[in-house]
């Protein structure tokens, strides 16, 4: 029952609603179609002109059509037919939703969805270089100078195989002899490779020392004991070595081998004689302490010279920024041997050189290790320690005047030793 009176009130409410429009005065404005000039609503439209609905169908104008043109496409647009390849997040959206096509809209009025592409910054040109660009050499360079204070030592021996004179027959002991001597040196390693090649050349004088002259008969029984001072010397030497560096810059290691050649020539004058006490009561020098050759007299003369093989390693150890550590250890394990021996007061002997030594299958030994301090970026300063030596108890020796025959080589050893300053420079 209460559901049916509001429906009622609804309908009455809706009847009153339109009595009341319909009692309002009609409009006053100009309504179409009886519409006067003054009352126009369409300013620009004539009158009594066709109007519609009632306009002829010949009045109406053909829609100017224009064939549909593609629009300039965009870089980034897609294309259609093409495939998407996903290779990482904002690519597989883009596979899974690919953009749509341009649609015809676009065709006709030529505007795009499509971002338009990213507008590039002129970049301006480079300055000129005003020095040229050098890129890191393959090379590394290091050379310097240094200073070899030494002390060394000459053995030589043989034996005639002849009665009554004993084994060995004759030794010349050169002892004490102090060298000062220069050498330039050099490294240049091929850092890609790691091979390297280096070498020296040296040279100086020998001053001081004393040469032991004795000779022995059977059993060793020592006849003849006489001793010359030592003077006026030289010393010569050169190395070049080829080998192989492993490089741990980081570390500040360098480590490496090397095979090379050794040069090495010493020429020595002893002055004077001096008789010392033997074994036959000096029958045949005479007193003991006499000196029978004045010490400004030359008496016997010795050059030898040595070329030896050797192979051998070598390290850098970088302590810090400023000390380092540098050091080579070589073995020689072939070397051969000239000597000429000229003994000055023996004229039966035959001009100089009168006694001539060969020798061969000679072995030895070589170290030199050093400490060194940077003082500045590419020149360093250092001092160390060198040892030489090659031995051999192979080969001939030889008497003048016609030299021969050839008598066996009982040993023939030389040795040097001593402290060392440097400079050296990398670059």
């Amino acid at each position: 029952m209460r559901r049916l009176t509001a429906r009622l009130l609804d309908f009455a409410a809706a009847v009153a609603l339109l009595l009341a429009l319909a009692s309002m005065s009609q409009l006053r404005a100009a309504e179409w179609p009886n519409v006067r000039q003054s009352d126009t609503l369409w300013p620009l439209a004539p009158l009594g002109g066709p109007q519609w609905p009632k306009v002829p169908a010949d009045k109406l104008s053909k829609p100017q059509t224009v064939p549909a043109t593609e629009s300039p496409r965009s870089d980034n647009a897609p294309k259609a037919g093409a495939t998407y390849s996903a290779e990482n997040l904002s690519d597989v959206t883009a596979a899974i939703n690919p953009p749509a096509a341009n649609s015809d809209d676009e065709l006709v009025t030529g505007a795009s969805l499509a971002l338009p592409p990213p507008v590039v910054k002129a970049v301006p040109a480079a300055r000129p270089e005003y020095f040229e660009k050098r890129y890191p050499s393959p090379f590394a360079f290091e050379g310097g100078a240094r200073y070899w204070y030494s002390i060394g030592q000459n053995r030589f021996a043989f034996t005639n195989n002849i009665f009554p004179f004993g084994n060995p027959t004759s030794t010349l002991d050169w002892d004490r002899m102090q060298g000062h001597s220069g050498e330039g040196f050099a490294r240049v390693d091929h850092l890609p490779t790691g091979l390297f090649v280096k070498g020296l050349i040296g040279g100086g004088v020998l001053k001081g020392g004393d040469m032991d002259d004795l000779d022995f008969l059977i059993d060793q029984i020592n006849f003849s004991n006489t001793t010359s001072a030592v003077d006026g010397n030289t010393l010569r030497y050169a190395m070049i070595d080829l080998g192989w560096a492993y490089h741990v810059p980081e570390a500040g290691v360098r480590l490496g081998g090397f095979v090379g050649y050794h040069y090495w020539r010493e020429s020595m004058t002893a002055f004077g004689v001096l008789c010392n006490a033997d074994q036959v009561a000096n029958a045949l020098c005479g007193p003991a302490g006499a000196v029978v050759v004045p010490f400004n007299v030359p008496v016997v003369t010795f050059d030898t010279t040595w070329n030896a093989i050797r192979v051998g390693a070598d390290a850098r150890f970088e302590i810090n920024d400023r000390w380092s550590l540098t050091g080579e250890v070589a073995f020689i394990p072939y070397a051969w041997l000239t000597n000429d021996d000229s003994h000055l007061l023996r004229t039966d002997l035959g001009p100089s050189p009168n006694i001539r030594t060969s020798g061969w299958r000679g072995m030895g030994g070589e170290a030199e290790a050093f400490i060194n301090y940077k003082v500045l970026p590419h020149f360093e300063v250092g001092v160390g320690a060198r040892y030489w030596g090659i031995f051999t108890q192979a080969g001939s020796v030889e008497f003048g005047p016609n030299f021969a025959p050839d008598f066996p080589l009982a040993k023939f050893s030389t040795q040097r030793y001593g402290v060392l300053v440097q400079a050296k420079a990398t670059f």
